[in-house]
């Protein structure tokens, strides 16, 4: 955990019953005496795992239909996208707007005080709570180029004088090996292996053939696997449905205003309309009320995600009374450090 935190620790010396911790706002930066957090606004990392195919052409691509008649051979190379799955990921980011400081007081029972990198509180007098594990961008190759590329060709079609008499001289490759074929699939072949288990091997070895020629002409694709991740802010001034992504069939994910991608929406269902008032009192703590978000992610196509969510952004900050950390008790408190919610709180007297 230490390397997910800053722990400031100082110890106090309990002199009264009447103390108190006292909070005051203030903006970011470390001073002499206090300690400034943040309370947290709430992010979504949007992961989409998205599949990317790239069509290889053929070097022999534009003699397809009039050797092969294959009139829809690939003549360029060009990637396919097709998203396999979507998930979305909550976390927290302090938010400069609400920074506070508690004041250090030699009289206060708030000794025990726990930060995240970024300055959000995350516990009092406890262990915070483990930070969400968010996802990391990734490639993972699933299909690769063949490792025979041109390795079928022949003496005659190396030593052809363009790529024209090549072409013609791999078709007629093509056609032999299938007359073969054919005649061993039949028995008719002038020489027929003598067992079963060598009738196998060659017409394998008859397949392999066929498919090193054919890729010179119909070429050959490769997949990779991508993990991509998109950080977005909800923010209830934007209203209750927004852009989230765009996501393109031959480009894969594209900026939010470029119309060639299909646009994914985020939409926001929340049942009172967010309070994001300051608290009067500065002889408290503060947190978030959370509020609850139902969130969908949408396309044309339909609905690809739905849950409910707490944000901080949506919610209210409230006041932990600062009686709790005065020196007849030890209050332990443990935040969210997704949305600045209290998770468990325990007074000890």
């Amino acid at each position: 955990m230490k390397h997910f935190f800053s722990t400031l620790l100082f110890l106090i010396v309990v002199l009264s019953l009447g103390a108190q911790t006292h909070v005051t706002e203030r903006k970011s930066g470390s001073h002499a005496d206090g300690i400034t957090y943040f309370l947290p606004r709430t992010r979504l990392q949007i992961v989409i795992t998205a599949e990317r195919t790239t069509h290889h052409a053929g070097q022999l691509a534009p003699y397809a239909d009039q050797y092969l008649r294959e009139p829809n051979a690939t003549q360029q190379d060009y990637d396919t996208w097709q998203i396999t799955s979507l998930a979305l990921l909550p976390y927290g980011v302090a938010d400069s707007a609400h920074a506070y400081t508690i004041r250090f007081d030699q009289r206060s029972s708030a000794p025990f005080v726990k930060l995240a990198p970024d300055g959000t509180l995350l516990s009092i007098n406890g262990e915070p709570a483990p930070m969400p594990q968010l996802a990391t961008p990734s490639v993972v190759t699933l299909q690769s180029a063949p490792d025979d590329l041109g390795g079928y060709k022949t003496q005659e079609m190396l030593a052809a004088s363009s790529t024209q008499k090549m072409a013609e001289l791999a078709a007629e490759e093509i056609y032999d090996i299938r007359e073969n074929r054919a005649a061993l699939s039949k028995g008719q072949a002038d020489f027929m292996p003598s067992d079963g288990t060598q009738l196998k091997l060659m017409l394998s070895t008859l397949d392999r053939q066929e498919a090193g020629l054919l890729r010179l002409f119909l070429g050959y694709e490769t997949k990779e696997r991508h993990v991509i991740t998109v950080d977005y802010e909800p923010q209830p001034e934007r209203g209750v449905r927004d852009i989230a992504f765009r996501f393109s069939k031959y480009f894969g994910l594209v900026d939010r205003d470029d119309v060639s991608g299909e646009p994914y929406y985020l939409n926001f269902n929340f049942s009172t309309p967010p309070s994001q008032q300051t608290p009067s009192t500065t002889s408290t703590l503060r947190y978030y009320a959370p509020g609850n978000v139902e969130i969908t992610l949408t396309s044309k196509n339909g609905t690809h995600l739905s849950g409910m969510v707490p944000m901080a952004q949506y919610g209210r900050i409230e006041n932990l009374g600062g009686d709790l950390f005065n020196s007849q008790f030890r209050t332990h408190v443990t935040l969210s450090p997704i949305n600045g919610g209290i998770l468990k709180i325990e007074v000890a007297q």
